[in-house]
């Protein structure tokens, strides 16, 4: 059978789409480009915000079109299926719907010949999909967390917390440095949480060193941890990142300067323990970059608060921020707050964005008329490569270089995101 599959989402989604490559062509079927040409059609959803959510129920009316006129099968899979199959079932009758941990199981709805559901059962401890984008394998350790987000319907998606075993992470880092991997990035729903339901403790630090060990010319990444768990492992997760192949980077979500929002959002942590945080880490690793996430908007969100969250941004200077504005999200409980005027969170956002860009552009000025040492990671139009904590340099000379390589590189030029330079003998 030809099978074409369509994945939007995070790295999660897309490790779940090459498990499911993996079990159909294990199985003898074939993955095709082009959806008019296969039998059964597969899209692999996200639901994370109100505008990926319309543009879902679009992709999905569209392709139960031409599931229907074409006599084909339609699977609709992902974090959309099991957050909300109810809204799939609405849009598409007749499709069978698979949950994200029964990605390994795709085969029973692509074979049967009648609806299939599949939204019970937990993921398969150790079954990891590898898959590269260029030359960087995003591999997840673990999926669900222990939070309770007022905000978040993507635990109502990948609730349980399942971690894999260090073993089968490394097994799967091993199996992307061989199909030509330079950057593994460690990746789940929230790292701190790494371990705590099969070892009983949070191990993500041995996680850490136990993929950079690996044999091959790469580096590790590691991906988002929420706060609330570095007071558990910080000691020990500093000496991770002092390793010579792991970046010095972290990603530790915000969302709010004002505890009093953070208490609304659900999160377990204060701001003050954040700033420490942050703090110690930079004390401790010389040029560490922290990326965050900031959510803008939410309900309750006074101007004061707003203002609270403008001035933790200028405090800490995070190399990175991932901006977004509240959207309401079904099966949450800020869904039933009141809520922000849409007008109003569009220009909290553009003023956040300001200073982000400026906070941004002021950091990076430093580099420039600097060398460093820059490890060539992507290729495009042309090559881009990353500092040892992870910012961006594009090479605007045209050397025939290779992937996975450290060269020495003029800055000779900043953007609030990333630098510009050329590679020096």
């Amino acid at each position: 059978m030809r099978v074409y599959i369509e994945t939007y989402g995070c790295a999660l989604n897309k490790s779940d789409e090459a498990l499911m490559k993996r079990v159909l062509t294990d199985r003898g079927h074939s993955i095709v480009d082009d959806p008019t040409s296969a039998d059964a059609l597969v899209i692999n959803t996200c639901t994370v915000r109100l505008d990926t959510e319309y543009r879902m129920a679009r992709r999905i009316a569209e392709l139960y079109r031409l599931a229907k006129e074409g006599g084909k099968k339609l699977v609709v899979a992902g974090c959309l299926a099991k957050a909300q199959p109810y809204k799939v079932a609405k849009l598409a009758p007749d499709a069978s719907i698979v949950s994200p941990q029964n990605a390994d199981k795709i085969h029973l709805a692509v074979e049967s010949n009648s609806r299939v559901v599949l939204l019970t059962g937990l993921r398969s401890r150790g079954t990891i999909g590898v898959f590269l984008t260029g030359r960087v394998a995003p591999i997840p350790a673990q999926e669900g967390c222990l939070g309770n987000c007022t905000f978040c319907i993507v635990k109502h998606a990948r609730r349980v917390l399942v971690s894999h075993p260090i073993e089968s992470v490394k097994k799967a880092a091993e199996e992307a440095v061989r199909l030509g991997a330079v950057e593994i990035e460690l990746t789940g729903m929230d790292l701190g949480t790494y371990g705590i339901d099969l070892y009983k403790t949070r191990k993500l630090p041995e996680l850490i060193e136990s993929v950079a060990e690996v044999e091959g010319n790469f580096m590790v990444r590691v991906g988002m941890l929420n706060p609330e768990h570095l007071s558990y492992i910080l000691d020990d997760l500093v000496e991770a990142l002092k390793h010579r192949k792991v970046y010095k980077f972290l990603h530790i979500p915000l969302q709010s300067g004002s505890n009093r929002i953070l208490r609304l959002m659900g999160r377990n942590y204060t701001v003050e323990e954040y700033i420490d945080y942050v703090e110690e880490l930079k004390s401790k690793i010389p040029g560490i970059s922290i990326a965050t996430d900031i959510l803008v908007g939410f309900p309750h969100e006074t101007d004061e608060d707003f203002q609270a969250t403008v001035e933790v941004i200028k405090k800490l200077r995070f190399e990175r921020v991932h901006l977004a504005a509240y959207s309401i999200r079904p099966r949450t409980l800020a869904s039933s707050l009141p809520q922000i005027p849409t007008q109003t969170k569009k220009s909290r956002v553009l003023q956040a964005l300001r200073v982000i860009e400026l906070v941004g552009l002021e950091d990076k000025q430093r580099y420039v008329n600097t060398v460093q040492s820059c490890f060539t990671t992507e290729k495009d139009k042309g090559w881009v490569c990353r500092l040892e904590n992870y910012i961006p340099v594009v090479l605007r000379s045209g050397e025939d270089l290779d992937y996975g390589r450290w060269v020495k590189v003029a800055i000779s030029e900043a953007t609030f995101f990333d630098l510009r330079g050329y590679v020096i003998n």
